[in-house]
């Protein structure tokens, strides 16, 4: 796996509320949101 910098670990934490507040919006769920805002982290992440 390469390296991921800390550049790009600063931007996908700094996207979270974000990603968040667009989950909820389309999931009407806090929980589902938290699901698919972590899955979309995942594959960001991989």
């Amino acid at each position: 796996m390469a390296a991921v910098s800390q550049s790009f670990k600063t931007d996908l934490l700094g996207s979270i509320p974000s990603l968040r507040a667009f989950a909820v919006s389309l999931t009407q769920n806090a929980d589902k949101a938290d699901d698919l805002v972590q899955e979309t982290l995942v594959k960001a992440w991989d």
